[in-house]
C-alpha cells in the first residue's frame, strides 16, 4: 500500500463532548479517520490511564489524578490475567467504556454511516513509555521490573488485538499507532535501561497488529535514535516533521531501508502548538516539500516516500479552536498535495 499524503491525526483532542469530537475528526479525515482520547473529559481518558485496566495491583486515583502500581500480593491477579491471555480471551482485556467514550461513540458513527477511504486508525501507548511512565508504590518505573514489564505488554498484546477486531468491521484496512513518546529519552543518562530487551517489548506489540492483518506504525513526538525505529518490522514511521526535520533527515539510510521494504513515513508537518497561529497551508507546504528535497539531495527521491499527513502530536493539552485550526490545516495540506 502506497499512501498519497492522505491525512489523519493523533489521539488526543481538547474535547469533553465525544459527539463533538468524531463530528469533527470525520470531517476533516475522510480518508483516515480516528478515534479520539479525551482525556479532559476524564482522567480516566489519559494515554496511560486509558490502557491500564487489568494490570496486576493497579492503582487509579481520579480525585488526585495520580495512577501507580501496589506490588503488594499482585500475584493472584497474575495468574488471572496470564490465564486469559493464554486462552485468547480478548474480551477479558477490552477498554471498558469509562476508559474510552470516544473509542465507543467512534464505532458508532462507523456503524451509522460506513467511511469513504480504505482506512480507520487507532492507537496504543507504547509497552516502552509505558512502563517508564508507570511506577510502583515506591515511585520506580515498573520497566525495572521484569515480571511487571512482561505482563504489561502481554496485556498491550491483546488490548490491541481486542481494538482491531472492533475496527476492522467498518473499512477494509485498519492502522493502529503505537503512541512512544518517552523513546526522546532512550540513550540519555537519566534512563537506564537494557534498550534491546525493551525493544522486544515493543516489537511484541508490533507483531501482534501486524498477525491481525493491520499496519503497524509508531508516533514518537520528539527527536529519538530514529535508526532504531527504522529497523523495526512497522509500516508507517510517524515524526514531528515541524519541528525535528533536519534531525530526522540524518538517518537517510535507514529511511531509504525502510521505505524499500514497504514503509511509509507519515508527516507530523502541522504543528500541535501555538506555533499554528503563525503558519499557513502555504508555508507547511514549502516546509514539508524543504524537508523531501533535503531526504532527496541525500539519496531518498521524494516519488519513493510513501507518504501521510498529520500533526505533529495529540492536540489534548490545546484549546478547542486551536484544535480546530490544526486539523482544518491538515485536511487542506492533503488535498492541496494530492493535487
Amino acid at each position: 500500500m502506497k499512501f498519497n499524503f492522505e491525512a489523519t491525526g493523533i489521539g488526543s483532542v481538547p474535547f469533553k463532548d465525544p459527539k463533538e469530537a468524531c463530528r469533527l475528526i470525520f470531517d476533516n479525515f475522510k480518508s483516515i479517520p480516528f478515534w479520539p482520547q479525551l482525556p479532559r473529559r476524564s482522567f480516566f481518558e489519559n494515554m496511560y490511564v486509558q490502557f491500564a485496566e487489568k494490570i496486576p495491583g493497579v492503582v487509579i486515583d481520579e480525585v488526585n489524578k495520580s495512577i501507580y502500581i501496589d506490588t503488594t500480593g499482585v500475584a493472584e491477579t497474575f495468574e488471572e490475567v496470564y490465564g486469559k491471555y493464554a486462552e485468547g480471551d480478548q474480551d477479558f482485556f477490552a477498554v471498558s467504556k469509562n476508559h474510552a467514550q470516544g473509542f465507543y461513540e467512534f464505532l458508532d458513527c462507523l456503524e451509522k454511516k460506513p467511511v469513504s477511504g480504505q482506512f480507520v486508525k487507532g492507537h496504543i501507548t507504547g509497552p516502552i513509555s509505558f512502563a517508564l511512565f508507570l511506577t510502583d508504590e515506591n515511585k520506580k518505573s515498573i520497566i525495572y521490573d521484569k515480571d511487571l514489564f512482561e505482563i504489561l505488554t502481554k496485556i498491550l498484546v491483546m488490548r490491541v488485538k481486542w481494538q482491531i477486531r472492533k475496527l476492522k468491521k467498518y473499512a477494509p484496512g485498519t492502522i493502529i499507532f503505537i503512541d512512544e513518546p518517552y523513546l526522546v529519552s532512550i540513550g540519555s543518562s537519566f534512563v537506564n535501561i537494557d534498550i534491546g530487551a525493551a525493544f522486544d517489548k515493543f516489537d511484541e506489540v508490533a507483531k501482534a497488529i501486524k498477525a491481525e492483518g493491520a499496519l503497524a506504525g509508531v508516533h514518537c513526538c520528539g527527536n529519538t535514535d530514529w535508526s532504531a525505529l527504522l529497523k523495526r518490522d512497522v509500516d508507517i514511521i510517524n515524526f514531528d516533521a515541524y519541528n525535528f526535520m533536519k534531525e530526522f533527515s540524518l538517518y537517510a539510510q535507514n529511511i531509504k531501508e525502510f521505505l524499500q521494504r514497504g514503509g511509509s513515513v507519515a508527516w507530523g508537518i502541522v504543528p500541535s502548538s501555538e506555533a499554528i497561529d503563525n503558519e499557513t497551508v502555504k508555508t507547511l507546504i514549502k516546509k514539508l516539500k524543504d524537508g523531501m528535497t533535503l531526504l532527496a539531495d541525500k539519496g531518498v527521491p521524494k516519488d519513493a516516500i510513501s507518504s501521510i499527513v498529520t500533526s505533529s502530536c495529540g492536540t489534548g493539552s490545546l484549546d478547542e479552536d486551536r484544535t480546530r485550526k490544526i486539523f482544518d490545516a491538515a485536511r487542506i495540506l492533503s488535498e492541496k498535495l494530492q493535487g
